[in-house]
C-alpha cells in the first residue's frame, strides 16, 4: 500500500518556476506516521555520467532521503536516468514520480509493482511545516591522528564511522540528564520516560512557551542541541557524565607527515515533533556519519591539491548551515577554514544550478549561514507582526532575508536622543552581512564617524561627538565600507512621501534591503510597504531605532516599535530623505 502523500508548498512553488527544458530532477523527503512528505528537489546534472544526488544527500538533514524523481514532460517512460534515480530510493517501496509539462500541469504517481499509479496529495503550507517539525543539532569534536595521505584520512574516518554506527556511543540532550544509548547497551534511554516524544521534551525545556501559545514563524527553527559522548554505558551511568567526553584540541603538526587535528562534527536532523526519543538514536548516528563523510571529502580534496600532499597546508574544515527562504529546508556546507568566499564561486554556482536557485544573489556564502548570528539582538522582528490579510488592488512588498534589530542603548552605549540614524544604518549593514554580500563587521558609532571624517564629509572634531547623521551620510558609509550604491529620494513633506510608494514597492521586490528614512530630528527603518494602486492608500512597516528596552520581542511588537504605520505617521511639515541601498547580481 502506498503511503499518504504530502508535498511542501516550497516544492510546489519551486516547481512552478523551473525551466521545463530540464530533463530529470530528484525529490527528497521523509517518512513519518505512514506519510511521505516531500520537502526538497534538485536537478540531476549527471556530470561525467555520474549522478550528483548521492553527494547532495550528505548536505541535507538526516531523515531527509531520496524519495523520487521529476520528469519535465508528460510521458512516464522509464529512461535510464529515471530508472537509476528510482532504483536508489530506499525510504519507501513505492518511489514517487512527478511529471511537469510546458503548461505547468503537474501529475503525481507512485511506482507500484513496476507500474505508475496516479495519486492525490496534500500541500503542507510553510507555517504547518515549521509547527510539525523541528531540528536536532549535534555538536561534538573528534580528535583524529593519521598519516597525511588520502588512504590515511579515509581509514581513520571509516574507523570513526564504524565506532559510531556500532552502538557503542551515546548521545546527551544538552542541559538535561537525558541520554540515548545504542545496541551495545541494555538501556535505551535514561533521564526521562521512554514514551516521551521529542516535541514534548522541547516543550518541557521551555515551560513558558507551549506549542499552542508559542508564535510559530516561517523560517524559524527549533534546534535541539545534542552532544555525542564517546563513553560506554557503564561509564555514563556510574560517573553521571553530563557533558561531552571529547574536548577541543589544538591543531598540531608532526614531522613524520602526520596530521593531528580536532575534527568538529556539526550536523542536523529534521524530526517530526511526535517522534519518540527512543527513535532518535539511529537518526543521530546517521547525522554523524553524514557529517563525517562531508568532512572526509573536504580533507581529501585538500590532500589531492598540489603542495598539500604532505598535510603541511591542510586547513581545518568549517561547517555552515543554510536555510534559503526559497527552499524550506537546510543545506549544510563544509569548507576549509580561511578560504575566502570569492575563491569558491564555481562550487556555489554549481550548487545553485543543482537546486534550481537564481544566480543573482548570494545564498551559500559564510554570511548566509543560519545559526549563531544575532549576538543577543532580535532577528527579523517584523516576522512577529501579525500577517496582513490580502486585499484587492493592494500590493504588499517587504524586506527579504535576515537582519538584526539595532536600537538605542545597545552594547552598553548611550546614544539616546542622537543615535537613531546610526542604529538604522547598523540594521542595514547587518542585512548585507547576513545576505552574504560582505564579511565586514557592523561598524560602531565611532567607526561610522571615523569613516565620514576619512572621506572628508566631516571635520575631525566629529569623532566622539553626539552629532546626528542623515540619509546622505548613511549612503556615504555604505559606499565606502561596503561598496554598496544607494538611491536617495527627497520628499518636501510627509504627505509627499505617499507619491513614492510605487518606488518603494519596486525596491523591496528588486533589492529587498531595508530603507533608512530621516526627517526632522528622527530616523527610522522602513521594512516594507502596503500600497493600494486604486486609492493610493499606503502603509509602512516601520522598525523604530528609538527603542531603549531589553531584547523582548513581545514588547517590541505589542508596543509598536516594529509594526505597520499609516501615512499620518510622518510629520506633514517635515522634510524627508530616504536612502535605498542597492544590490548587485552576485553569487
Amino acid at each position: 500500500m502506498s503511503p499518504r502523500l504530502k508535498i511542501s508548498s516550497y516544492v510546489i512553488e519551486r516547481l512552478s518556476k523551473i525551466d521545463t527544458n530540464e530533463s530529470t530532477g530528484c525529490l527528497f523527503g521523509l517518512m513519518y506516521d505512514g506519510t511521505l512528505l516531500v520537502v526538497g528537489l534538485s536537478l540531476e546534472l549527471f556530470e561525467n555520467d555520474k549522478n550528483t544526488y548521492n553527494q547532495l544527500l550528505l548536505n541535507l538533514p538526516a531523515e531527509v532521503e531520496l524519495c523520487g524523481a521529476i520528469k519535465f514532460d508528460d510521458t512516464l517512460t522509464m529512461g535510464s536516468k529515471l530508472k537509476e534515480i528510482l532504483h536508489d530510493v530506499d525510504i519507501t517501496d513505492n518511489p514517487l514520480v512527478i511529471t511537469l509539462n510546458d503548461n505547468r500541469d503537474m501529475k503525481v504517481h507512485f511506482l507500484v509493482h513496476e507500474k505508475f499509479e496516479e495519486t492525490k496529495y496534500e500541500v503542507m503550507e510553510s507555517n504547518d511545516l515549521w509547527k510539525e517539525f523541528l531540528h536536532v543539532r549535534l555538536n561534538t569534536t573528534l580528535p583524529i591522528t593519521c598519516e597525511a595521505t588520502i588512504a590515511g584520512v579515509k581509514s581513520i574516518l571509516q574507523t570513526k564511522r564504524k565506532r559510531i554506527a556500532s552502538g557503542q556511543v551515546s548521545f546527551n540532550v544538552d542541559g538535561t540528564s537525558v541520554y540515548l544509548f545504542g545496541v551495545a547497551s541494555d538501556v535505551g534511554l535514561t533521564g526521562t520516560s521512554t514514551e516521551l516524544t521529542i516535541g514534548e521534551l522541547v516543550d518541557s525545556l521551555n515551560p513558558g512557551q507551549s506549542s499552542k501559545k508559542k508564535k510559530q514563524l516561517v523560517n524559524t527553527v527549533e534546534a535541539v542541541p545534542v552532544s555525542l559522548v564517546m563513553k560506554t554505558t557503564k561509564d555514563i551511568l556510574s560517573e553521571k557524565l553530563v557533558k561531552t567526553a571529547v574536548k577541543m584540541m589544538t591543531t598540531q603538526r608532526k614531522p613524520a607527515f602526520c596530521i593531528s587535528m580536532p575534527l568538529k562534527i556539526d550536523t542536523l536532523a529534521m524530526i517530526n515533533r511526535n517522534t519518540k526519543l527512543l527513535d532518535l538514536y539511529t537518526v543521530l548516528v546517521e547525522a554523524s556519519c553524514r557529517s563525517l563523510r562531508l568532512l572526509e571529502s573536504v580533507l581529501l580534496e585538500q590532500l589531492g591539491q598540489e603542495g598539500i600532499g604532505d598535510g603541511a597546508g591542510l586547513r581545518l574544515p568549517e561547517t555552515f548551515h543554510y536555510l534559503p527562504p526559497e527552499i524550506g529546508h537546510f543545506i549544510t556546507r563544509i569548507v576549509p577554514k580561511g578560504i575566502p568566499d570569492e575563491s569558491m564561486e564555481n562550487e556555489r554556482r554549481a550548487l545553485h544550478k543543482q537546486l534550481a536557485l537564481p544566480l543573482k544573489k548570494p545564498t551559500f556564502r559564510r554570511g548566509n549561514s543560519y545559526f549563531d548570528k544575532s549576538c543577543g539582538r532580535l532577528m527579523n522582528p517584523h516576522e512577529y507582526v501579525p500577517v496582513q490579510l490580502s486585499k484587492p488592488d493592494v500590493t504588499v512588498s517587504i524586506v527579504r532575508g535576515r537582519y538584526a534589530y539595532y536600537h538605542y542603548m545597545q552594547d552598553n552605549f548611550n546614544d539616546d536622543g542622537w543615535g537613531c540614524a546610526y542604529r538604522s544604518m547598523q540594521t542595514i549593514f547587518s542585512w548585507f552581512r547576513y545576505q552574504g554580500y560582505t564579511v565586514v563587521d557592523v561598524p560602531t558609532h565611532r567607526e561610522i564617524q571615523q569613516c565620514l571624517v576619512k572621506i572628508g564629509d566631516k571635520p575631525s572634531s566629529f569623532i566622539g561627538s553626539k552629532q546626528w547623521i542623515g540619509s546622505t551620510e548613511v549612503m556615504f558609509c555604505l559606499e565606502t565600507l561596503l561598496g554598496v550604491q544607494s538611491r536617495i529620494l527627497f520628499a518636501n513633506t510627509g504627505s509627499e512621501l505617499q507619491s513614492y510608494a510605487p518606488e518603494l514597492v519596486h525596491h523591496f521586490q528588486t533589492h529587498g534591503s531595508p530603507i533608512m528614512i530621516g526627517g526632522g530630528v528622527l530616523a527610522h527603518t522602513i521594512l516594507g510597504v502596503e500600497y493600494n494602486s486604486i486609492t493610493n492608500e499606503t502603509r509602512y512597516l516601520i522598525l523604530d531605532p528609538h527603542y531603549t528596552g531589553a531584547e523582548d520581542i513581545s514588547v517590541v511588537v505589542n508596543k509598536g516599535w516594529c509594526g505597520w504605520k499609516n501615512s499620518d505617521f510622518w510629520n506633514k511639515s517635515a522634510h524627508y530623505n530616504l536612502c535605498l541601498p542597492q544590490t548587485k547580481a552576485s553569487i
